[in-house]
């Protein structure tokens, strides 16, 4: 079964204002594909897109092969919340704890009430050693904390489709090793993973297929879905 499905799909880029010019893609349980581009605000849009948060010009977009229905937002959770988004363009809310961040993200994707961090949050605040910073709001935080909470936000909606822009940034180069064993346990349980990174290894590590986005085009060099 196809995790997803775009077909003939095109929406504008915030960049230009023009439309992408219409692409499928597709993504079985546990492809991993990496971006190429000359603009990181159009792998944003791309990002942003497969996150649902861009109305589509033209298309289908299939979500375990359900015709996703753009007409109402409340028509996208079930899908939102299956789909971890690592970009600049994700934020925490300002006048919250970090735990109490933490809290709110599992209580919607858990539909738990607790007011204890999980078994997990709590490894991947470890990881991260945010374990001392919990009660912080988000404008105390370093500009890596910061990354580092969103990081765990999105990782423990437990995602079957991540979207990582800069991952490199985002969960730093000294956390790497550690982050690089834990996605790839993420990946043997069949999420997928689409991501753009600067870093070489990490793309020669993971990457199985390739996009290639230049002036409005979106298409795939290598593999197939």
């Amino acid at each position: 079964m196809k995790r997803i499905e775009l077909t003939d799909y095109s929406f504008n880029s915030n960049k230009t204002g023009r439309p992408f010019q219409p692409f499928n893609f597709s993504m079985v349980p546990g492809d991993v594909v990496s971006i190429s581009t000359d603009s990181a605000d159009d792998a944003l849009d791309l990002f942003k897109a497969l996150a649902t948060l861009i109305h589509p010009l033209q298309g289908e977009y299939r979500y375990r092969e359900i015709k996703l229905d753009f007409s109402n937002y409340r028509n996208l959770l079930d899908a939102k919340k299956k789909i971890g988004f690592i970009t600049s363009h994700s934020a925490l809310i300002s006048n919250l704890t970090v735990r109490e961040n933490l809290l709110l993200m599992n209580a919607y994707f858990t539909n738990s009430f607790s007011r204890q961090l999980n078994q997990r949050t709590q490894e991947l605040c470890r990881l991260f050693s945010l374990e001392n910073k919990l009660e912080l709001r988000p404008a105390a935080l370093t500009d890596h904390d910061y990354r580092f909470v969103v990081t765990v936000k999105e990782l423990i909606k437990k995602p079957e489709l991540l979207l990582m822009e800069y991952p490199e940034k985002f969960v730093g180069i000294m956390n790497f090793e550690l982050f690089n064993t834990l996605l790839s346990g993420m990946l043997s349980s069949g999420m997928c993973v689409v991501f753009l990174s600067e870093y070489k290894d990490f793309i020669e590590t993971f990457s199985k297929r390739e996009l290639v986005i230049s002036k409005g085009t979106i298409q795939e060099i290598r593999g197939g879905g």
